[in-house]
């Protein structure tokens, strides 16, 4: 059991290293305490509370379904909170990610049960297609069709110009 604690307080120390560095060294502020953003700690605590109950006592893995998906909603919940919820638009299928990642976490911690694993790889890849296709039409939206696609046309006749010019003939 020992070991199980020092490798958690081993991570905590890494966090708080890390997010001290962040805020001296390069000014960033990841977590501005004030009592409007506070409720995410509590979210977190909640999930993480899950996760170090299976992890302390080594039985009972079903609380790390609710675990995961607690624990990753935190995160999120975190990060939003830290930038400002300027990336909410794009960070929904996360959600849907969690419920992938609590089922993984049963699946690796417990006997390892196929149909976890058939249902973590759906449910994450379904979270992963909509991250992709938001993505896609971002990206989209900055390069538009078309002009990028004569753009390429373009590109690519220059460079075939070039290349046929620029071989000598050996004869």
């Amino acid at each position: 059991m020992k070991r199980n604690t020092s490798f958690a307080g081993l991570l905590l120390i890494a966090a708080g290293v890390i997010v001290l560095l962040l805020r001296v060294l390069f000014g960033i502020k990841l977590f501005e305490f004030n009592t409007q953003d506070f409720w995410v700690f509590f979210v977190l605590l909640v999930g993480l509370s899950f996760e170090f109950a299976f992890f302390l006592t080594g039985s009972k893995p079903g609380l790390l379904v609710p675990g995961g998906i607690i624990t990753t909603i935190g995160l999120l919940f975190m990060f939003e909170v830290a930038t400002n919820w300027h990336f909410a638009a794009y960070t929904w299928p996360v959600y849907i990610l969690s419920v992938a990642v609590g089922l993984f976490q049963m699946h690796i911690f417990s006997r390892r049960e196929k149909g976890l694993l058939i249902a973590s790889l759906i449910i994450g890849g379904t979270a992963a297609f909509f991250m992709v296709c938001m993505l896609f039409s971002r990206v989209t939206s900055i390069i538009r069709p078309e002009i990028f696609i004569p753009i390429a046309l373009i590109a690519g006749g220059i460079a075939m110009f070039c290349s046929g010019r620029s071989r000598k003939t050996q004869y």
